[in-house]
């Protein structure tokens, strides 16, 4: 009777295959790698991406300016963006208000019957409407202030609006407007507001520019950052003004939608020198466009890792105008 053969592994054959399988292993791990850090680019440029149309959207649709924030240092990407605590519309001495904040007129003030939108408070001398105190939702809150006012005509210097004492609005004898919050000022210039006509004002600190708009025009922007006391008492009047103010707004400028990086990705500016800081601003005004006196026109940065990277490029109007390797036309 035949016997079928027995034949054992060899230990060359099994050393054979243990290295082909080593080899193997070997080069999916790095493929492996390289396909992480191709999808940390693709992450990062999605995030960044996502902020800069959400910016330019925020802008349009509420007319006022937004910030999108490359921390290169940081290895992350923020928005800052407008969010509305308080609204006014002072159609009665009560000075009902939404978000459940009513104001409180004191110091004399009366109801104006004809004012920009149905009625107003009018004020005089030290008649003033206290709105509260300003919560503190974040450590580094910027802020938005909004009203509606008209100067009586032969009256002098009169401040318009405070927050504390660190945050204040001055319509001067002459006209012109001028903002401090902190040790920063804006002021209207040569700009001056009419007599007997209703002026549109907004004031926003942003944490890192002042910008002072009147009648949607932007008449200033400094840049910097001031030190001021948050929590303070946000009142109208109270110092001289002499006028009606109608449909007053307050809001809070608050960091949101962080996108932090992986540990691979990086963040490099082109054509801008990158502050101490590490902080780039990307600004959009309050029509959505790219904000010329903080913001190059186009505006172009680079996400990307050792394998592969992403330029992502704003065009003046404040749309994206490419996402590309960089070198690709």
């Amino acid at each position: 009777m035949a016997h079928a053969s027995r034949r054992g592994v060899t230990i060359l054959e099994l050393l054979t295959v243990v290295v082909i399988f080593s080899i193997l292993l070997g080069l999916a791990v790095t493929f492996l790698q390289g396909a992480n850090k191709d999808l940390g680019v693709a992450a990062a440029a999605n995030g960044a991406v996502g902020a800069l149309r959400m910016a330019h959207q925020q802008s349009r649709s509420t007319s006022s300016p937004s910030w999108v924030v490359l921390d290169t240092k940081g290895n992350r990407i923020y928005l800052l963006l407008k969010e509305t605590i308080g609204e006014w519309h002072l159609e009665d001495m009560v000075t009902t208000g939404a978000f459940g904040k009513d104001g409180k007129v004191s110091g004399g003030g009366s109801q104006a019957q004809v004012a920009r939108v149905g009625k107003g408070i009018q004020l005089s001398g030290s008649a003033s409407i206290v709105f509260g105190e300003v919560p503190v939702l974040a450590p580094d809150q910027g802020l938005a202030i909004e009203l509606w006012f008209l100067r009586r005509s032969g009256r002098g210097r009169g401040v318009l609006c405070t927050i504390g004492s660190d945050v204040e609005v001055v319509s001067e004898t002459d006209g012109h407007v001028e903002a401090k919050v902190g040790t920063l000022r804006a002021t209207s210039g040569q700009m001056r507001v009419p007599v007997d006509a209703w002026c549109h004002l907004q004031v926003m600190f942003s944490g890192r520019e002042l910008k002072l708009i009147l009648n949607r025009r932007e008449v200033q922007a400094v840049q910097g950052k001031s030190d001021w006391a948050r929590g303070g008492v946000f009142t109208v009047g109270g110092s001289g003004f002499t006028g009606i103010v109608d449909e007053v707004r307050l809001g809070l400028i608050l960091p949101r939608d962080e996108v932090q990086l992986p540990a691979e990705v990086t963040i490099a500016v082109e054509g801008v020198q990158v502050p101490e800081s590490g902080e780039v601003v990307i600004a959009f005004d309050s029509e959505g466009r790219l904000d010329p006196s903080v913001s190059p026109q186009p505006f172009s940065f680079v996400v990307k890792s050792t394998a592969d990277a992403k330029r992502i490029t704003v065009g003046p109007g404040g749309t994206l105008q490419a996402i590309e390797r960089p070198g690709e036309k």
